[in-house]
């Protein structure tokens, strides 16, 4: 019995988390001129379960999926990116914030890291950081891609 019970926990751990192409295949070409480009990515499987929306410019483009990332080429300008939490999620021991500004420049890469927080009275909500780019490439390198809704710029 404990052998299923270990198999159904992996399987509904890997079944909540990103399968598409990683990092290192799919952000290897540059910002078309003019462009911007947004990376979102989770790099923790930490709080498998919750996965709210990212919500770019009041639009949903993609689930907050562990051990993935989603791309969206923009227009250089501001934007705001928000993840979508429960309403009842109140962040008193991590740190980023649901919502962030970011003004992008053209021919730039932007990467935000969702990262997994304790909540109190739900399970927890994701929250936002602006990390370096240095550092975004670094930790999205062996994510997979998800699917999102991110028109061309």
């Amino acid at each position: 019995m404990r052998g299923h019970l270990g198999i159904f926990v992996a399987a509904a751990c890997l079944a909540g988390c990103a399968s598409g192409p990683t990092g290192n295949m799919t952000l290897t070409d540059s910002v078309r001129p003019g462009a911007t480009r947004l990376v979102i990515y989770r790099a923790s499987t930490f709080g498998f379960a919750v996965q709210p929306n990212y919500v770019v410019d009041g639009r949903v483009i993609a689930g907050s999926q562990p051990a993935g990332f989603v791309v969206c080429d923009l227009p250089p300008g501001p934007h705001e990116v928000a993840v979508s939490n429960m309403p009842l999620s109140t962040n008193l021991f991590g740190h980023g914030s649901e919502k962030i500004s970011v003004d992008l420049r053209a021919g730039s890469t932007a990467y935000l890291s969702a990262d997994p927080q304790l909540g109190i009275m739900t399970p927890g909500q994701i929250t936002l950081i602006q990390v370096t780019e240095n550092q975004g490439r670094a930790d999205v390198a062996n994510l997979h891609q998800t699917n999102g809704a991110c028109g061309k710029a």
